[in-house]
C-alpha cells in the first residue's frame, strides 16, 4: 500500500496541474475508513487569484486489482456526477481519471461533505431525531428511484434483471471453500426466491447499498448519499428491501447492528409509498426483504472465506457471519 508520504507527493503534483497553481499545496491528509479502495480527506490551499482553502476527499482504486465492478472508482464518480442537479444529494465531483499516471491507478476527488451516520455517527441521536432522519433517508431513496434512468444509461449501464442478480449471488454461495455453518438454509431460500420472483418489478436507478451507514445526515436531513460502487439500473425495491434488512432486528444475532429507534420495515415501506408514484405490494416487499437477506448472507459467507484465507483480512466478518443462518431462515419466513 502506498505510504501517506507518497500520496502527499502525488496529490500535490496533481492539484497543481489541475488548478494551474504551482504553489498549491495540501495539508491535513487523513485516511478514511472503507473497504473498496483507499480514501483520504485533505485540505487544498490555492493562491491563484483570491486565496482559497477547501476540504476534499481522494478515492483511489484498490492496488493490484483490475478497475472493474466495485473497484471501478471512476464509474462511481461518473454516477455521482450524473445525479448533480437532481433531488439526490451527492458529494460534488471535482476531478476523476482512468489514467494511472497520477497514482498508478484510477481515482476521483470530491468535495468533503460534513455529516453524521445513524449507524456509525460520532454523536447519539434521540429517538425523535432517528425517526425524523429515517424518514428523510426514505424520501431520498425515493428520489433516487424517481430519477429518469434512460438518459443515464451510458453511465449506469443496461438494466440488470433479477435473475442475473440471483445468479451473481448463487456464484458466491456455490464455492466449495465456504464454511458450511454460514450457508445453513441458503439452498431452501434460493428455491423459494426463484419460485416466487416478481414478474415485472419497477425499474430505475438503484444505489445497491442504501443503508444507514451510507447516508450523511446534518441539519435534520440527508446531506449526501455515498458509496455508489454497487449502483445499477434494476428493480428499485432491491434498495428498499436492503434498507428494511438493516432496520429489522429479527434478522440479526447482534441486534445492536440496527439503530435503536429507526422505524420497522413495514413503517419504512409506508413512508416510501408516500413518495413514489408506483405501487408497492406487500407481497413484493416481502420478496425483496427475503432477497436482501439472501444477498447479505451470500456476501457474508464469501467475505468470511476471503478473510480466513488471508485474501482480504477483516475480522468483523467473524461476528457478522453469526447471523448468516438467521438471515436465510428469516427470509424463508417472509415468503414462506
Amino acid at each position: 500500500m502506498a505510504s501517506e508520504a507518497d500520496i502527499t507527493r502525488q496529490l500535490t503534483a496533481l492539484v497543481r496541474a489541475r488548478t494551474g497553481d504551482p504553489s498549491a499545496r495540501i495539508s491535513a491528509l487523513a485516511t478514511l475508513p472503507g473497504h473498496a479502495g483507499q480514501s483520504y480527506s485533505f485540505e487544498l490551499e490555492t493562491a491563484g487569484g483570491p486565496p482559497s482553502r477547501e476540504r476534499l476527499v481522494l478515492r483511489l482504486a484498490p492496488e493490484g486489482v483490475r478497475p472493474v465492478g466495485t473497484a471501478d472508482v471512476v464509474r462511481q464518480a461518473r454516477i455521482m456526477k450524473s445525479l448533480e442537479g437532481t433531488a439526490v444529494p451527492v458529494p460534488p465531483v471535482r476531478w476523476l481519471d482512468d489514467d494511472p499516471a497520477a497514482f498508478g491507478r484510477p481515482y476521483f476527488i470530491v468535495g468533503f461533505v460534513q455529516g453524521d451516520k445513524l449507524a456509525l455517527g460520532e454523536r447519539e441521536f434521540t429517538a425523535e431525531e432517528q425517526r425524523r432522519l429515517a424518514r428523510a433517508a426514505v424520501q431520498t431513496l425515493a428520489a433516487i428511484h424517481s430519477v429518469p434512468w434512460e438518459p443515464r444509461r451510458a453511465v449506469w449501464g443496461d438494466p440488470s434483471p433479477l435473475v442475473k442478480e440471483m445468479e451473481r449471488l448463487d456464484a458466491l454461495l456455490d464455492r466449495p471453500m465456504l464454511d458450511p455453518k454460514t450457508t445453513v438454509g441458503a439452498p431452501e431460500l434460493r428455491e423459494r426466491l426463484r419460485a416466487t420472483m416478481p414478474a415485472a418489478p419497477h425499474i430505475g436507478c438503484v444505489h445497491g447499498d442504501f443503508q444507514w451507514s451510507n447516508a450523511l445526515f446534518a441539519d435534520g436531513g440527508v446531506h449526501a448519499v455515498i458509496d455508489w460502487e454497487l449502483a445499477q439500473i434494476g428493480a428499485v425495491l432491491i434498495d428498499l428491501g436492503w434498507l428494511c434488512l438493516f432496520s429489522d432486528r429479527d434478522s440479526w444475532v447482534d441486534r445492536a447492528l440496527v439503530p435503536p429507534h429507526v422505524p420497522k420495515p413495514e413503517e419504512l415501506a409506508d413512508i416510501y409509498r408516500e413518495f413514489v408514484s408506483w405501487p408497492v405490494s406487500d407481497a413484493d416487499l416481502r420478496w425483496f426483504r427475503a432477497f436482501a437477506g439472501y444477498r447479505f448472507g451470500a456476501i457474508t459467507a464469501f467475505n468470511l472465506m476471503l478473510h480466513r484465507r488471508g485474501k482480504r483480512p477483516d475480522p468483523t466478518w467473524e461476528d457478522i457471519a453469526l447471523s448468516s443462518p438467521l438471515l436465510f431462515e428469516h427470509g424463508r419466513e417472509l415468503i414462506g
